[in-house]
């Protein structure tokens, strides 16, 4: 990543979420919240391969990051954690 870069740090919580909003006539906006942060994934109205690219990045990435807490939770790291 060149240039400067800002880092953000968001823990999961119990009650943390994922949300998709999508409009007829604008571009969708893709939020995600835990605690008292919301963050918000914004596009230009112009959209462009690059944002294509990185939307399917982001879903795989979401859909690896899954399958790993699934992994974890049925190996009982949930449950190690809580004792």
């Amino acid at each position: 990543m060149p240039g400067r870069a800002s880092a953000l740090s968001l823990p999961v919580q119990m009650r943390s979420r994922v949300a998709l909003q999508s409009y007829a006539r604008r571009t969708p906006v893709f939020t995600f919240a835990s605690g008292g942060v919301l963050v918000s994934l914004t596009l230009p109205e112009r959209v462009s391969a690059a944002h294509v690219e990185f939307a399917r990045s982001l879903a795989e990435q979401a859909a690896a990051y899954a399958v790993e807490v699934e992994r974890l939770y049925r190996n009982g790291a949930s449950r190690k954690a809580a004792a």
